[in-house]
């Protein structure tokens, strides 16, 4: 047999016996071939496919557009790929991981098609599963505060938007008498979400705690008689294990954007308020008083003193190490920014921020910390004690840039060190609108610079994504790790987080690993990398030189 032979046989063996679905079609788009596995996701036998078009799989979930995208690719790239809806014989659509590529002669003409599919439902549904366990109270199945989260940026954004307000309820509920708690908050959580609006969000807060969003009023009227309206569907007896319990609530009310920018500080107003109305009188309400002064000035201050900060090179940076978990060796390092102002006193990032990319410092903020922290890698590089990735977090606004990439390939340059070392970590909110990303995510893989998704599971992000995106890491948002054998359902979404990431071929990384259970959990479950203060807090660069380069991982491929 001549080595043409061999090698057709074999190709033929392949294709029989493949695990992906496999097309072959001629130039016009007729089926020729199909393999098992085929048949195996589609229902079509070869005789009832062959002779037919892919026409016969179509869901109808797609427009004439996304198919004239698809053969558009073909025509001027020679391929395509990426998620489609098809149908199988029996009816039922299905979600597939679909490439196609286009086989040419020698003078260029098409010979054929040939399409591989793999049905990814079983993912999706792992994702929608994490979703959900993600975004909702195990208990009361509410939402919890990562999706409220999300639910008042997007009704912030509205309110300003027509000029409205929106009203922040914080109402704490608790039976008379002794029952059973978590029968009690099933029932209260029921309650309350059938009197409030579509339009409206209702959360689990804390223990006995609900939180609700109001949009859409005209002011602090329109928010009492919503409290009022819950205070009384409170009053009517609960059904808690077959006999009537009664509650009694206290609300605390704020309003944006009169008390506050941020959730979390509508909810301490809310909560302040809420504490007033327990104090005064059970089962009524309260609105938060305190001066909206307070608060404008305070984040005036914050804005006026960290721009001055940045013109002084008056921040820091600190640098936390990034552990193998198999071995314990160094396999790198997040460079932290840190502020302690000689009027402000220390700030948190999660304080400044965010309103560094409110009014745009967020950009001279991320250039100072890019340079500063390339430099101390070109330090470390020159002394012969560089850690193998230098990560460093990076806003969406900084992304959004047009000379995002370029201004960094010059930081690079300036630096003198390989991209190679370099991590960047994104949130996965920067996910969710592709079309602005992709470019520049996929200019920054080109340059050799590795991509991660920090925070994942708290924001909402296509599946499809990770996939077609030069990702190569997710971060476990440190929310999750702190509930590490604390709470079932929380623990049940870390397994899942690494389950969907390994499947994609994914690193993980946990960050805020604090406890020896938690570390223990993470290694049982797969984890492949620990950051946190129970391995090594932030510090200085020389500090972080002394204590961890003799222990630095060989650098990765």
């Amino acid at each position: 047999m001549t080595a043409i032979q061999d090698t057709e046989q074999l190709a033929h063996i392949v294709f029989r016996n493949a695990a992906e679905g496999i097309a072959i079609t001629d130039p016009q788009g007729r089926i020729l071939a199909v393999n098992g596995a085929f048949t195996a996701l589609t229902g079509y036998t070869a005789s009832e496919a062959v002779g037919c078009t892919p026409a016969i799989l179509q869901s109808g979930r797609h427009g004439r557009e996304f198919y004239a995208r698809m053969w558009l690719a073909l025509q001027d790239e020679g391929r395509w790929q990426g998620e489609i809806w098809n149908r199988r014989k029996n009816g039922e659509v299905y979600p597939e991981w679909l490439s196609i590529s286009t086989v040419r002669d020698e003078a260029g003409g098409v010979l054929n098609y040939v399409g591989v599919f793999t049905d990814i439902s079983h993912i999706m549904a792992e994702q929608e599963k994490l979703r959900d366990l993600a975004y909702h109270d195990p208990l009361t199945r509410l939402p919890n505060r990562m999706l409220l989260r999300d639910r008042f940026e997007q009704a912030a954004r509205r309110t300003l938007r027509d000029a409205r307000q929106l009203a922040v309820l914080m109402i704490e509920a608790t039976p008379q008498g002794k029952v059973p708690n978590d029968a009690f908050l099933i029932g209260a959580a029921q309650r309350l979400a059938a009197h409030v609006r579509e339009t409206d969000t209702i959360a689990r807060y804390g223990e006995n705690e609900f939180l609700v969003l109001i949009e859409g009023i005209d002011g602090p009227r329109d928010a009492s008689v919503t409290a009022d309206q819950l205070l009384a569907a409170l009053e009517q007896p609960l059904a808690v294990d077959g006999r009537d319990v009664y509650a009694t609530a206290s609300v605390g009310i704020s309003l944006y954007p009169l008390d506050g920018y941020t959730l979390d500080d509508l909810a301490t107003a809310a909560d302040a308020a809420m504490l007033q109305a327990r104090a005064q009188q059970r089962h009524g309400y309260h609105f938060y008083s305190a001066e909206m002064t307070a608060f404008a000035n305070e984040r005036a201050a914050i804005e006026r003193q960290l721009r001055r900060a940045i013109a002084n090179n008056a921040l820091e940076l600190h640098f936390q190490p990034q552990f193998d978990v198999s071995g314990g060796a160094v396999v790198g390092v997040e460079a932290l920014v840190r502020w302690t102002d000689p009027e402000l006193g220390v700030v948190d990032p999660e304080h400044f921020v965010p309103i560094a990319e409110d009014n745009g410092l967020i950009h001279p903020l991320g250039e100072w910390v890019m340079r500063k922290a390339f430099a101390q890698q070109a330090a470390w590089q020159a002394a012969g004690i560089a850690p193998p990735v230098l990560s460093i977090n990076i806003s969406a606004r900084q992304l959004a840039r047009i000379d995002f990439v370029d201004s960094i390939a010059a930081l690079v340059a300036e630096a003198g060190i390989s991209p190679r070392t370099l991590e960047f970590e994104f949130r996965e909110s920067v996910l969710s609108d592709v079309a602005y990303v992709v470019p520049a995510l996929e200019a920054l893989d080109r340059m050799g610079i590795r991509l991660s998704i920090d925070g994942f599971g708290t924001g909402f992000s296509p599946l499809g994504n990770l996939k077609t995106l030069p990702i190569s890491k997710l971060n476990i948002d440190r929310s999750f790790v702190s509930g590490i054998g604390s709470d079932q359902g929380n623990d049940t979404i870390v397994r899942t987080v690494l389950g969907v990431a390994h499947t994609l071929g994914l690193r993980v990384i946990a960050e805020g690993v604090e406890t020896e259970a938690q570390a223990k959990f993470l290694r049982e479950q797969g984890c492949d990398e620990f950051q946190g203060h129970l391995f090594g807090e932030a510090v200085s660069g020389d500090e972080f030189a002394r204590n961890f380069a003799r222990n630095f991982a060989p650098p990765r491929d």
